[in-house]
């Protein structure tokens, strides 16, 4: 059986000095770091969730950026395209207009070329008939 007496006073305030002493030097300092670990940690969360923030906006700045970019590219390429159209139309008339300045010069170099050949032809002819009956009269004619 269980005897009462002074030592279970003695005890009791042992395990009150105890528990005290237990609640300053552990659970106190347990309790105020697990406070400052929930604090650090909301901290890193509001941060994450600010710098995902800021992340969402430069992704749709340069999201802005690139699609005005794409915009100014697709102009400077039309207006090259275009210039170049137009360059190559010259171009090509250009060189329309020479060919046919060539090919009035080669008709004109023919046309000329025929007519010398006619006017010797044309002298040709003229001694062919002598030629023709001092051989078949086998003397001058």
């Amino acid at each position: 059986m269980i005897d009462i007496n002074y030592t279970l006073f003695v005890q009791l305030a042992n395990f009150i000095l105890l528990i005290i002493a237990m609640h300053f030097l552990l659970l106190k300092p347990m309790l105020r770091h697990m406070d400052e670990r929930d604090g650090s940690i909301e901290d890193a969360n509001l941060e994450a969730a600010d710098t995902a923030k800021r992340a969402e906006l430069l992704v749709t700045d340069y999201e802005a950026e690139m699609a005005y970019a794409r915009v100014q590219a697709n102009q400077v390429y039309q207006a090259l395209q275009q210039e170049g159209m137009a360059e190559a139309r010259s171009k090509v008339s250009a060189a329309k207009a020479e060919a046919q300045q060539a090919i009035e010069k080669a008709m004109a170099e023919v046309q000329g070329e025929a007519a010398k050949a006619r006017e010797i032809l044309k002298a040709e002819m003229a001694k062919l008939p002598g030629q023709i009956a001092s051989k078949i009269l086998g003397r001058a004619v």
